[in-house]
């Protein structure tokens, strides 16, 4: 077997797509071979002759360059992996990604040298090129501060002279990719906890049903409703032309469109917040079927359970969900987006809707007015409000506490947010779902062996098992206090939620 074929083969037991993807390019001519260092180490030339590590002592430049500590380093340049090496041996609990200049260069390197040994070391991910597309993409999947901690990179000095007009985006693309992996560690860190209560509860409720895939007439037009101003205009037209639409309600519209004489086929919940349940308070009709995500709030799921209505869970990205959803099945339902508009459009195209319509979908305050009439806002506000503070009080607060600008329409002063504006461009980006739910995506859930098979996991650190865990240690790095580490905080949480 060539050096080639043996690091291919090293890299394909851990990142097959990879190892493809390396396996079908061109190989590179960037370096004109190796030369052994007077310690013995081969180092790899350039096609100028110059070599990308020291000629003398490759290991001694390599400890004097490597000094900074982080949880998780970024190397740019492979070399021949002697500063990886330096690093992972200064610091053993520390975990590194190594990305090179371009995939026929890195077959090149592979042809030259045996990585075997560090390749095999599970501490090590490869990413793609970082000239590549996916680069960002790969590295903020590998990234993972809850389980990493701090981030640093490395980009070895010779590897950057030589490769310097190609680098110059370098810093920005890493820059922009760990701002998207602090903005999702974020919003593991306010609701990690919360999720991991909602999934257990909601796993445990999942093993009192047996779902069952709900039949329904597609082709009437699915009718989204969510809860913005304009949902009022809209229940009007709705109630004159009933029998032409199948009502796919989100959990916020739920109390107006009921207040509303109507009642919708389908309501959707993906909201993990307790203050959700407050949709769910008043009458429920025995006609609407519930779709909750696995990490929805539980008490909404809880009401529909016992008023005896028909209801199934769904799985969304959370990877504890995932983790469940593999061990049995769940309808898959995309919830990334965290807009339950989006999940309500996918649920209609997931049981076959061609034609779908929205109404309620403002994603601003049209005509000066933050939701519609009818809502659980709508009721709190008015049982809070006083004579020094009316309920428009409450909801002006509501409306201008972040930055917000305004435009004339129809319906007078629409004001605008840019929270409001991103709701709106990832609706219009992601609610086209190619998902088509079916009959075996209906099980009932065996929530006592799942538990046995996921703790005995959860004891022998299984990696896949930790990192379905991840945003609840992301809460616990954030919030934790006394001498529990991070796992045995969520440990002592999943006791806490499974104990029956």
């Amino acid at each position: 077997m060539t050096v080639l074929n043996r690091n291919l083969a090293a890299i394909r037991l851990k990142q097959p797509e990879l190892a493809e993807k390396l396996q079908h390019s061109q190989t590179g001519a960037a370096y004109r071979g190796i030369a052994s260092a007077k310690t013995g180490e081969p180092v790899p030339l350039f096609a100028s002759g110059q070599a990308l590590h020291s000629l003398y002592n490759p290991a001694r430049e390599a400890e004097r360059a490597v000094t900074a500590a982080a949880g998780f380093m970024l190397f740019c340049g492979l070399g021949n992996g002697i500063h990886i090496k330096t690093f992972l041996d200064k610091y053993p609990q520390s975990f590194c990604a190594i990305t090179e200049s371009d995939y026929e260069s890195f077959k090149q390197l592979l042809s030259l040298i045996d990585y075997t040994e560090l390749l095999s070391d599970n501490r090590i991910f490869l990413l793609p090129p970082y000239t590549d597309n996916t680069f960002e993409t790969a590295f903020t999947a590998a990234y993972l501060p809850a389980l990493h901690g701090t981030f640093g990179y490395y980009v070895l000095r010779t590897w950057s002279e030589y490769y310097k007009a190609q680098i110059k985006d370098l810093p920005e693309k890493i820059e922009h990719a760990l701002e998207k992996i602090k903005a999702d560690f974020s919003v593991q860190v306010h609701f990690g906890k919360i999720w991991l209560r909602n999934i257990f509860f909601n796993l445990r409720l999942a093993s009192f049903v047996k779902p069952a895939y709900p039949q329904s007439d597609t082709t009437r037009t699915a009718l989204i409703l969510g809860a913005g101003p304009s949902l009022e205009a809209g229940l009007s037209l709705l109630k004159k032309k009933r029998q032409q639409y199948t009502v796919f309600c989100t959990d916020t519209a739920f109390p107006a469109v009921c207040a509303n004489g109507i009642t919708p086929e389908f309501f959707i919940a993906i909201d993990p917040q307790h203050i959700s349940y407050q949709h769910t308070i008043g009458v429920i009709p025995k006609e609407t079927i519930g779709i909750f995500d696995l990490s929805a709030q539980t008490a909404g799921a809880r009401r529909f359970y016992e008023n005896g209505n028909t209801f199934f869970f769904t799985a969304g990205g959370h990877p504890l969900v995932q983790t469940a959803a593999l061990f049995s099945p769940f309808p898959p339902l995309t919830t990334g987006s965290g807009t339950v508009a989006v999940a309500a459009y996918h649920a209609a195209q997931a049981l076959g809707y061609r034609h779908i319509e929205c109404s309620g979908m403002d994603f601003a305050y049209t005509g000066g007015k933050a939701y519609s009439r009818g809502t659980y806002l709508s009721m709190q506000f008015a049982g809070s409000a006083a004579y020094t503070c009316p309920q428009e009080h409450s909801f002006v607060r509501l409306m201008f506490r972040t930055e917000s600008y305004s435009e004339r329409t129809t319906q007078g002063i629409t004001y605008r947010t840019p929270l409001l504006d991103s709701y709106r461009a990832a609706f219009e980006a992601e609610k086209h779902s190619i998902i088509r739910w079916k009959q075996a995506d209906f099980q009932k859930f065996p929530y006592t062996e799942f538990l046995i098979s996921f703790t005995e996991s959860l004891k022998q650190n299984d990696r896949n098992t930790v990192i379905s865990l991840l945003p609840a240690l992301a809460w616990c790095k954030a919030h934790r206090k006394g001498n529990l580490t991070d796992m045995e905080l969520v440990s002592e949480f999943i006791s806490e939620y499974t104990d029956s």
